[in-house]
């Protein structure tokens, strides 16, 4: 009998919310109780975030118009951040870029330097048509040691070209 006093002790110390049935704000006509938090309106906006996001807008724009216009130009000035960040296959493009005048100015001595870093990072295309400028006699800094060792490279990673210059320029080799 203990136990049941005890329990209506605590019966009675449990505080019930004034909205709850039997208390002075119940109204039983609303489902949940008289306070419902509703959805408040928004606040608009500050001017500054509505320049910002027409500048954005007007940026995104321009950019594209950029790119439809001078995609040659835009691709060269990517191709050359990846080729600066040490992309074999970027230096090798630049270096055509540069050879050919693609987005940039036709420059030959660029472009034999892009071919011989991409060689020196171990692309095939690169070493072969470093060895290539330099038997077309661009001005190139390959030595003559160094031919065999190019088109040996160029013909491991799969250049067609490189096996057959190997056979001419070295007949007794291969």
């Amino acid at each position: 009998m203990a136990d049941v006093s005890g329990l209506r002790q605590r019966q009675d110390q449990i505080v019930k919310p004034l909205w709850s049935k039997g208390g002075p704000d119940y109204d039983p006509d609303l489902p949940y109780g008289p306070k419902v938090n509703l959805a408040r309106r928004p606040k608009p906006d500050p001017w500054w975030v509505r320049c910002l996001e027409a500048a954005v807008v007007i940026g995104v724009l321009l950019f594209f118009v950029y790119m439809y216009f001078y995609i040659d130009h835009l691709d060269f000035h990517v191709t050359r951040a990846y080729a600066n960040i040490g992309s074999s296959h970027a230096q090798h493009r630049l270096g055509h870029k540069y050879l050919y005048g693609k987005g940039t100015d036709k420059d030959e001595d660029l472009a034999m330097y892009w071919f011989r870093e991409s060689a020196n990072n171990g692309h095939g295309h690169g070493a072969y048509n470093l060895v290539a400028a330099h038997m077309q006699g661009y001005n190139t800094d390959v030595q003559e040691h160094e031919i065999e060792p190019l088109l040996k490279q160029a013909h491991e990673q799969g250049v067609e070209d490189a096996e057959s210059a190997l056979k001419d320029l070295f007949p007794h080799k291969y």
